[in-house]
């Protein structure tokens, strides 16, 4: 009886973790943004992309953070505001 307890209390937690590993959304930016892009200076930049509906997107770049949550569809942008130009090291 006992074996049976512990079969079922397995069985519940890898039921749980699977339905938490789909919960869990996967917010992706835009496949035109990569590693070693340029973005322009001077001006506010955009940066969008997919998430579940409804959920909060934060992006952090160059010590700006900006905040959106994705519409109905999934999608969501932000702006960076200006940015200064750099020279390459």
């Amino acid at each position: 009886m006992n074996s049976i307890k512990t079969r079922s209390l397995i069985a519940s937690f890898c039921v749980t973790l699977c339905f938490a590993a789909m919960a869990s959304a996967e917010v992706k930016p835009s496949t035109l943004f990569s590693d070693h892009m340029v973005l322009q200076s001077g001006m506010s930049v955009p940066v969008w992309g997919t998430a579940d509906p409804a959920e909060k997107v934060t992006i952090k770049f160059n010590g700006q953070t900006r905040s959106a949550t994705a519409d109905a569809s999934g999608k969501w942008m932000v702006r960076l505001t200006k940015l200064k130009s750099r020279r390459p090291v």
